[in-house]
């Protein structure tokens, strides 16, 4: 029997290997009772306490009164796991006894919340809605990051469909990792605690609305036992099907395995350490039309990378905390970039590393007012280089050959001081801080030395007539910073019992950026009319944007004295030009930043009503939501030819591409969401979203620099429907059977002539009367399952557990289309150039110790 097919018949036995079922006998009532407690030894109100007794028959929580008091009654003799737990404070777990009518009380001190947590000290709201815990905050936790599929041990891959690209700014959702922002998820994913999108949308802490971020939350040591999980994800192209687009299937391997480790070093000290390696020899499918025909073929683009991350934290006293942590990330990829319309020319070889450093401190100051200090120290650095120096040569939407043209080199170094209170104060729940982010960059950008040549269809190829001819030349090395300073005030205020209102202000300033004036006020309610089920909710925020640095790497580099960009319209082929008179009869194009450039903002304001019902804590919501852009980010070349006389503004210039700040768009959109238990073994959160966006930005220029009344149309990512659904099914002998289910319409596409018909050096050109993305692509189905078994090895003092799974991604294989040519010009105008992946198995084996 082959490798595969024992490796089979192996993980088939697994799910049915199951731990003999065992009983307890019943013995005479008990009690228990005791008080929560905080550092301090003060009683915490509103704490959840839950008891479960050690062989499963009996599950119950009580609610501490105002004396921190909580009781349990009637319980048959036996053993019981106790948990405690309150906003702003860590859970508490332990075993206890049950027996004698009345036990000695018990007295559970809870500690600080994890700062990693983002820890809120809250005024004892527990008889009332709270306007920034909406219910449709996506959670999640450790069991459901193990128990749903996802490819490569992806922990974003889930959380991401929940996002909604309206919310997002220049640049996309951002990453808030342990409260510091990032731009990647540079950790192993054993590492992880919880990942939360759109948790309090409405806050002034962040500059982004809910849905416009990502916030993740790493584990921590335990201050009681050593323990660990070591796990092995595995996918073969021999247990995958076919992609549409390739000829034969492409070889593909990919290993991640896993570990971590953590625990005590004494009584104030605990450790966490994590380890990810992953390797991943998959093949990019090349779908393009040359001149001796059509050009299937598979490419090799081999992946390689290491992740670790170590943490510690140390506990002063029990109102005091520091916690330490660094991370190191290094990866290669080769091949990169091939693929589609790219031939194996084009190929690019990137390789990054980069270290984090995070010192962290947590003192509880009182009861009632908690201070976190935090500070982060970040250094990267990226290298691409193509594998050929060849001229590039582009037919649009047939083929791309030659080299890359890319040679860069880059290297950020920045920090991140941020000083945060939490403050409770009668009524009023206070947060309040600000933070410093200083950044500072050096790079090396000798990207298109080589020259790219540009044709409109491949007749003109043949005929050796391009209609554009583009290359830099001269220093490609600029050092330059960026700063960012923010602060805020937030107030959650307690009206009256059913009504609390939410009050905030975010200011934000930026260097390179005269604007100053960034103010943003947030508002948010929650009102229960006539009990605690059902709730109306509301909130407005004003959220501001950033200058993007690599926007100022540009104007920086494409000055016209420090690199040199060149462009040429209907040049020679292969010789564009003279040599000897080029330098005097081609003047340069230039980047530059508007003057008065500003931050852009979106006004977000949602109305919704959200209802509770069953006693399994299931929810359903539906919320109205509009977003209105104002001042957003585009590029517009302000020396392009005139309309009527064909002469360009500035003689001195081919092109002046500028960042301009003057866009805008509009989002409408209505949400049904549920989340909850069906009958005790489904957990599901499923959400439904019909929306519209439109704006008048998108793409790297307009396709008339002078009347952009032709740019209003969809956006990019405007998709009318979207439906999620995440389920996880608890099935007998300890499996699971988890589900992913995505359905959306399609996305636009834009149709342009192929023809650079304005004389502006762009190709983008629409036929007369289209507007932008006019075009629409097909819409997406696709189903990821799970299998799961857990059990417990027999014979080992350590409780040893495993845990084996199956994954099947697009389990139906249904094929998603994607990248719809809409060049005119273009042999596959109006069909797509690719797809989404095909079904995909991957199996899965963890180990805990």
């Amino acid at each position: 029997m082959s490798f595969v097919g024992r490796a089979g018949c192996l993980l088939i036995l697994c799910f049915y290997i199951h731990e003999p079922l065992k009983a307890d006998q019943d013995q005479e009532a008990g009690s228990l009772q005791g008080t929560v407690v905080d550092p301090r030894g003060k009683p915490i109100p509103g704490a959840h306490v839950k008891l479960e007794h050690k062989a499963g028959k009996k599950k119950l929580t009580s609610t501490c009164n105002e004396a921190g008091e909580f009781a349990f009654s009637g319980l048959p003799a036996g053993a019981y796991t106790l948990s405690a737990s309150a906003k702003g404070f860590e859970e508490e777990r332990r075993t206890v006894e049950a027996g004698t009518p009345s036990a000695r009380p018990l007295r559970i001190r809870l500690g600080v919340a994890e700062i990693s947590e983002e820890v809120t000290v809250t005024a004892n709201l527990s008889s009332s809605p709270s306007a920034e815990q909406n219910i449709d905050a996506i959670q999640i936790d450790q069991n459901w990051l193990r128990s749903l599929p996802s490819k490569d041990a992806d922990p974003l891959s889930v959380p991401s469909i929940f996002l909604d690209p309206a919310a997002s700014g220049y640049g996309g959702a951002k990453l808030i990792v342990d409260g510091v922002e990032g731009s990647a998820l540079d950790i192993p994913a054993l590492s992880i605690a919880g990942v939360y999108v759109n948790r309090n949308p409405y806050t002034a802490e962040f500059a982004e609305p809910g849905k416009g971020r990502i916030e993740v939350i790493t584990r921590r040591g335990s201050r009681k036992n050593y323990r660990g999980n070591l796990s092995l994800v595995l996918r073969n192209s021999a247990l995958e099907a076919r992609n549409a687009f390739a000829k034969t299937k492409p070889l593909l391997q990919r290993a991640v395995p896993e570990l971590d480790f953590y625990g005590p070093l004494g009584q104030k000290l605990t450790f966490y350490l994590a380890g990810k390696y992953y390797v991943n020899n998959e093949r990019a499918i090349i779908h393009a039309v040359t001149p001796s025909g059509p050009f299937v073929e598979n490419f090799k683009s081999p992946d390689r990378g290491a992740y670790l991350l170590g943490r510690f934290d140390y506990r002063f006293n029990p109102a005091e905390k520091l916690v330490l942590s660094y991370g190191f990330r290094n990866k290669s990829t080769r091949g990169q970039g091939v693929g589609g319309f790219n031939l194996p020319e084009r190929a690019t070889d990137s390789f990054g590393r980069g270290n984090d450093l995070k010192l962290a401190q947590l003192s509880t100051l009182s009861s009632s007012l908690i201070n976190e200090l935090r500070l982060a120290w970040k250094s990267g650095t990226e290298r691409a280089d193509g594998l050929v120096d060849t001229p590039a040569i582009i037919v649009l939407d047939a083929f791309n050959t030659g080299g890359s043209q890319v040679s860069r080199r880059s290297r950020e170094t920045s920090a991140d001081l941020q000083d945060l209170v939490s403050l409770v104060k009668g009524r009023h729940a206070m947060r309040f801080g600000g933070g410093f982010r200083p950044r500072f960059f050096r790079v090396r950008e000798a990207s298109n030395f080589g020259g790219t040549f540009t044709f409109s269809n491949l007749a003109r190829l043949t005929e050796g007539r391009p209609f554009l001819f583009k290359v830099n030349e001269g220093d490609p090395e600029v050092s330059f910073s960026q700063h960012e300073f923010y602060v805020f005030f937030q107030d959650e205020i307690r009206i009256v019992p059913n009504l609390s209102v939410s009050l905030g202000l975010r200011h934000e300033v930026q260097s390179n950026l005269a604007d100053r004036n960034n103010f943003g006020p947030r508002l948010a309610f929650a009102y229960s009319p006539g009990g605690q089920r059902t709730v109306l909710r509301g909130g407005i925020g004003v959220f501001y944007d950033r200058l993007s640095w690599k926007m100022r790497q540009d104007s920086l580099l494409y000055d016209g004295a420090r690199i040199r960009q060149l462009v040429v319209a209907n040049p020679g082929f292969p010789m564009p030009w003279d040599e000897d008179a080029r330098l005097s009869i081609t003047p340069p194009s230039v980047i530059r930043i508007a003057p008065g450039i500003r931050a852009p903002y979106r006004t977000q304001a949602s109305l919704s009503i959200e209802r509770q019902f069953s006693h399994h804590s299931n929810y359903v919501k539906l919320e109205y939501t509009t977003i209105r852009g104002v001042k957003l980010y585009r590029m517009r070349n302000v020396n392009a030819p005139l309309p009527l006389t064909g002469i360009r503004p500035d003689p001195n210039f081919v092109n002046i591409d500028q960042y301009e700040s003057s866009a805008t768009s509009r989002t409408h959109g209505l949400t049904a969401t549920y989340q909850g238990r069906v009958r005790r073994r489904f957990n599901l959160i499923s959400q439904y979203t019909l929306s519209k966006t439109v704006n008048d930005t998108g793409g790297s220029l307009p396709a008339n620099n002078y009347d952009l009344r032709g740019e209003r149309g969809r956006a990019d990512f405007d998709q009318r429907h979207r439906f999620n659904l995440v389920g996880i099914f608890d099935l007998p002998f300890n499996s699971t059977f988890s589900c992913i289910l995505n359905l959306s319409s399609g996305a636009p596409f834009d149709i342009t002539t192929g023809y650079d018909d304005n004389l502006d050096t762009v190709a983008n050109d629409r036929p007369p009367g289209v507007g932008r993305n006019t075009g629409n692509g097909s819409g997406r189905a696709n189903v990821d399952t799970r299998l799961a078994k857990r059990f417990q090895l027999e014979g080992n003092k350590r409780k040893l557990k495993m845990e084996v799974g199956i994954d099947a991604f697009n389990v139906f294989n249904h094929v998603n289309l994607k990248n719809f040519v809409g060049t005119l010009s273009s042999p596959l105008f109006g069909r797509a150039n690719a797809s989404h992946a095909a079904r995909q198995l991957q199996a899965s084996l963890r180990f805990y110790f």
